[in-house]
């Protein structure tokens, strides 16, 4: 009898052979389908519904395990050991009227034991609807196919245009995001129904600046801004910024990092998440970023030179105890959010001139993304949003079963 490796390949199809080869005790493992996919500057693990458990905390273990958290490499499982690519999406038929598939994101713990089901993840919502058109959940027909993202997180429907070709999703294409090597086919994602994503107000203060008085600090100006996901909008000065820290010396800096905990601390008491954040070792909401005036630096590659006259707001952003590599799709359209609200912080340092059909180039340590907003005040004082929309790339990348360890 032959040995599995000395099977033909050209005996059987490569899958067939491959199957073949694979020892039998592992074969019979039950495992787990999933798929690899990449949206925008992140990447995750796709998993329909029915094959994952359903109760919150089951699943939150089960990430746990299959991620391999905690762990700062996740050597032992799927996690990709930064928190932009510790990130799961579990779909499956929608459950409320006007959408065309449920988006259940999970950040998974890297240093902590710890799933998140509390925000959502914009960048991987351009993957999300690339999936809801192969998957079925959408018919492929025309030259854009519109799908309804239903977020289970937020309560909260994002609007998504897939460019088409045949039938099939087109990913190729030349839209370059910084951040991610190469280009593809935009998918359009706009946020304009997320407002109010955990507090149910785009304003959850009341207000478009509050004054805070945060211990060890002093009095410090916020504008709190719950759009597609709740950010406290600072200066950088305020923080003892320059503006356009990388995020390696930002996390290593424990005085900053106290101070920006101290204010995200004081905030998520504020709107009623306290029992959240101090139930948490690395509590996501609210994240915190910090805004400066466009100023020129190097980009976390270390070769991009990012021209301060190219962009029109320098920012950082902190959440789940480290600074991101690249600024959130969602913290992108909540900040376009925020910079069309007349005297916010946000609005204070945004390069003067530019319309409301201009889009806002915001810089990031990855390089620089663009939001194409349209929000403000209307005659009463209260804030509208018309318009909060991004354009990301997406990626299938890999298909398979997980198996657990335990």
């Amino acid at each position: 009898m032959s040995s599995p490796s000395e099977v033909p390949l050209s005996s059987a199809t490569p899958q067939d052979a491959l199957l073949k080869r694979i020892p039998k005790s592992m074969g019979q493992r039950p495992g787990v389908p999933y798929f690899l996919l990449r949206g925008g500057t992140s990447k995750g693990v796709f998993l329909e519904r029915s094959v994952v458990p359903q109760d919150r905390e089951a699943l939150a273990r089960f990430l746990l395990d299959i991620f391999g958290s905690p762990d700062p490499r996740q050597i032992d499982g799927l996690g990709g050991a930064d928190k932009l690519t510790s990130k799961a999406a579990i779909l499956g038929a929608p459950t409320v009227d006007g959408a065309d598939i449920d988006y259940l994101f999970a950040q998974v713990g890297i240093h902590h034991p710890e799933v998140d089901f509390k925000l959502n993840c914009g960048n991987l919502s351009a993957a999300v609807a690339a999936y809801a058109v192969e998957a079925g959940y959408v018919e492929a027909t025309g030259s854009q196919a519109s799908v309804r993202i239903h977020n289970v997180n937020t309560r909260r429907v994002i609007h998504a245009s897939v460019p088409l070709r045949e039938g099939q999703v087109v990913y190729e294409g030349d839209l370059a995001i910084d951040g991610v090597p190469g280009a593809g086919a935009p998918i359009d994602l706009d946020f304009r129904e997320a407002v109010g994503s955990l507090t149910g107000q785009l304003l959850p203060l009341g207000e478009v600046v509050t004054r805070l008085d945060i211990p060890d600090m002093g009095p410090v100006e916020v504008s709190v801004v719950d759009g597609a996901n709740l950010v406290v909008v600072v200066a950088a000065e305020d923080l003892g910024m320059q503006g356009a820290e990388m995020p390696v010396d930002i996390d290593n800096n424990s005085v900053l990092v106290k101070k920006m905990q101290a204010i995200r601390q004081q905030v998520a008491e504020r709107v009623g998440l306290g029992d959240y954040w101090h139930s948490r070792a690395a509590p996501s909401n609210p994240m915190l970023v910090a805004v400066h005036a466009p100023s020129s630096y190097v980009a976390l590659n270390g070769r991009d030179h990012i021209d301060g006259k190219d962009f029109d707001l320098l920012c950082r952003q902190y959440s789940t105890a480290a600074t991101s590599k690249a600024l959130a799709a969602t913290v992108t359209a909540t900040i376009g959010m925020a910079c069309r609200l007349p005297g916010s912080v946000a609005a204070r340092f945004l390069r003067s001139g530019r319309s409301h059909d201009e889009p806002i180039r915001i810089g990031h340590p990855s390089g620089l993304i663009m939001v194409w907003a349209r929000s403000g005040l209307q005659p009463d004082g209260s804030p509208r949003v018309e318009q909060a929309k991004i354009q990301r790339t997406a990626r299938f990348i890999a298909r398979g079963e997980v198996f657990r360890r335990q």
